[in-house]
């Protein structure tokens, strides 16, 4: 009888293993193709617009750009550019090359798996875990619906050379880190920091020969030493950049749930277990990094979690031990106790995967509903019939256009010389102290004080504005503005310098 029961007992647990493997693959199958979609199905462009052009002046005049290339504005001025993304131009342009707009979808649905399988590996390597691994991965699922947008930018490439580096560190393969270090500069120059920071984390105490090669390799770029001014002085400007650009506010944790969770789970880990002071250090500095502005919400999931990620079953332990074994209801036996422990940090993990997955599963099913739509320039945010107006007409293009900031990439994405651009630091004073530009569009048009001003400075001639923007109702109050072009969307207006 004795055998017999230790017999089935043994294919008992053979059998849970068994379905335990086939639900792990089949959770990790449902989270690839989700992140497929969610790269498959992106909806900003934003500056990939501009990206894409570099990269074709790069690969057309075989130069890297010292000095502005597409504003008439920073052209007359000489304004020198630190185009710290310009590996990601030449990728973005060869992308779109393939096929156009379709092309680049299917791209960013690439990128965004790699993403998912490679974040998949790296809490593996470090956790020997594959549940723990599933459940972080499924965060980067997850926040892609809460808080961070899949779009045509160095940040998703840059997310892959990350874990692809942080995967060579934890097989202690220092050279090819740093060789995807340098890589990943040239893609993504002004997150030098964050990969500063991970040879910190690996290296700092055991190995600082290679945190040291860590801070030559960032000089392995175009622009040498001006790649770190380049982010001291970003930083000098950041008040300016997060009263302006809306993806550099600061994060409301209360209106992100996600990365919210993702902070408790990481301080109910420093809680409830004795995390190495290196792990304390590190994951906070990032925890702060991630929340001083949106675009770096992803630092959380591909950063902070796999470096907590080895203490989360310990965490998990301590919880179950010290607290919820403590009721009656599971005061049974020893061998119980221990069954019901695996069950429990098994069955939480699926819980917690379905019922946080079930917007991202919403969103699939959505898209599929609708008819698989991938990304098209929409008429709505983009000038797309006013620039076809403007390319017919050779006296506006080589004119001093006003545009407004949002429209800027588009205009450049079809050739035409712009005023001020999302390349913002290119217009600010701390690049180029021969200028206040940046200063004036705010003041005069996103704060709407005397934009008469401005156009009487800068001897604009023609200005391309939104109709939804209310900067274009004062436009239309101005005698001197003659509108010479308007759709549904879009209307240009011609400056006369003779009418008060």
């Amino acid at each position: 009888m004795k055998d017999n029961k230790k017999l089935s007992e043994l294919l008992f647990k053979d059998q849970v293993i068994k379905n335990s493997t086939f639900f792990y693959y089949l959770c990790l199958l449902i989270i690839i193709v989700m992140a497929f979609i969610y790269g498959l199905s992106f909806t900003t462009m934003n500056d990939g617009f501009w990206h894409i052009k570099v990269g074709e002046y790069i690969l057309k005049n075989k130069t890297i750009p010292h000095y502005d290339i597409f504003s008439w504005y920073g052209k007359s001025q000489h304004l020198s550019w630190i185009n710290h993304e310009w590996l990601f131009g030449i990728i973005a342009y060869l992308v779109y090359s393939i096929d156009g707009f379709f092309s680049v979808s299917i791209f960013m649905g690439i990128i965004s798996v790699l993403i998912a399988l490679l974040l998949n590996k790296l809490v593996l390597i470090r956790t020997k875990n594959k549940w723990i691994a599933l459940f972080c991965t499924s965060f980067y699922i997850l926040i892609l619906n809460h808080g961070f947008s899949v779009m045509y930018r160095p940040i998703m490439i840059s997310c892959v050379i990350i874990l692809i580096v942080n995967i060579l560190f934890e097989k202690e393969k220092y050279l090819w880190a740093l060789a995807m270090t340098i890589v990943g500069i040239n893609v993504h120059g002004g997150i030098y920091p964050v990969y500063i920071m991970l040879f910190g984390y690996y290296t700092i105490l055991k190995k600082s020969k290679w945190f040291f090669a860590c801070l030559s390799g960032i000089l392995v770029n175009p622009y040498t030493y001006n790649l770190y001014i380049y982010t001291y002085k970003t930083m000098k400007e950041l008040q300016l950049n997060k009263k302006f650009i809306s993806e550099w506010h600061t994060v409301a944790l209360f209106d992100y749930k996600i990365p919210l969770i993702i902070i408790v789970i990481t301080a109910l880990t420093y809680a409830l277990t004795r995390l190495n002071l290196r792990e304390i250090i590190f994951s906070g500095a990032f925890i702060l990094l991630s929340i001083s502005s949106y675009r770096q919400l992803v630092f959380l999931v591909i950063v902070v979690l796999p470096m907590v990620a080895p203490y989360i079953n310990s965490a998990i332990d301590e919880l179950l031990n010290n607290y919820v074994f403590k009721f009656k209801l599971f005061q049974i036996n020893k061998l119980f106790r221990i069954e019901k422990s695996v069950f429990l940090k098994s069955s939480s993990s699926i819980i917690i995967l379905v019922i946080l997955s079930f917007s991202n599963v919403k969103y699939c099913y959505n898209f599929f509903d609708n008819g698989m739509n991938i990304f098209k320039v929409e008429a709505a945010t983009n000038p797309i019939y006013a620039v076809d107006y403007i390319n017919k007409h050779p006296e506006i293009k080589s004119s001093k256009l006003f545009s407004h900031y949002n429209d800027s990439q588009y205009l450049i994405f079809r050739g035409i010389p712009t005023f001020v651009d999302s390349r913002e630091d290119l217009f600010d004073p701390e690049f180029n102290s021969n200028t206040t530009v940046l200063y004036d569009v705010i003041l005069h048009i996103i704060d709407g004080y005397n934009p008469q001003a401005l156009i009487t400075k800068y001897k604009i001639n023609y200005i391309l504005i939104n109709k939804s923007y209310s900067i274009y109702n004062t436009f239309k109050s101005y005698k001197n503005l003659g509108i010479i072009y308007q759709d549904k969307n879009y209307c240009i207006f011609k400056v006369n310098y003779y009418v008060k």
